[in-house]
């Protein structure tokens, strides 16, 4: 993803934050602006939207919430991860809708993460500042050479993963899971494991199966190199 730097040469760490809620809005704005970051404050989605459609460079991170007026947080997300530009661009979900229907539904239309209503800030912020370092990661260097587990391939310099020359569409979540279960392959990884990898440390378990059903899906006729060992977690194997 391209990034918007001050004349300095440092990177703005611009966040886009969705919520029809003045106070929580103004509030998330509050801590982002406190850990140097700059954040662009909608209440409208159909204003955010329009905006997004006139940026060169998209921002780094999208917060929003899932109720709200003219389109829901589950509209957003589809439009957002129509958009070329936006393929990449982390998406954290903050809502009161406490059900796990909810969080399986938002995960699968693109999402990276689901953070419950009431929230701390300073985590929240915390979790959006390391799906940042995650995103902005250097250019590979000799260690960051592609891997590979059957048909399946990942080139940590582009971020990119691939099935048979293919690539796949992941998001920033899917594609750190995959990356570190390539880097194990052959090993199981628990659930808490990728939790860590994508920086969910506090986040239920349920969040991991659904980013797994995801990726199943994408990988295709490579899915059955991910396979599951019930109660411990998921591993990647060689195709034979």
């Amino acid at each position: 993803m391209m990034q918007l730097e001050t004349p300095g040469g440092e990177i703005i760490r611009r966040i886009a934050v969705l919520e029809d809620d003045d106070d929580i809005r103004e509030l998330i704005g509050l801590y982002l602006k406190r850990d140097s970051m700059e954040p662009v404050l909608f209440a409208s989605p159909v204003t955010f939207l329009a905006w997004l459609d006139i940026q060169k460079i998209p921002p780094n991170l999208l917060i929003l919430d899932l109720m709200m007026p003219e389109l829901s947080g589950a509209d957003v997300i589809k439009a957002v991860r129509k958009r070329p530009s936006c393929d990449n661009m982390p998406i954290v979900v903050c809502s009161a809708k406490a059900a796990e229907s909810d969080v399986i539904l938002t995960l699968g239309l693109g999402a990276d993460t689901y953070v419950r209503k009431p929230f701390n800030p300073h985590e929240l912020v915390a979790q959006v500042g390391a799906m940042l370092r995650r995103a902005q990661a250097g250019p590979a260097t000799s260690q960051q050479r592609a891997m590979t587990a059957g048909a399946i391939s990942i080139d940590p310099g582009r971020k990119t993963a691939s099935v048979g020359g293919k690539t796949i569409d992941l998001t920033p979540a899917e594609y750190h899971i995959l990356t570190m279960l390539v880097q194990r392959k052959g090993s199981v990884v628990s659930r808490e494991d990728l939790l860590r990898a994508i920086g969910e440390t506090d986040a239920v378990e349920r969040v991991i199966d659904v980013h797994i059903t995801s990726i199943r899906r994408k990988l295709s006729y490579a899915a059955h190199l991910l396979r599951t060992s019930r109660s411990f977690g998921y591993y990647i194997e060689e195709d034979e």
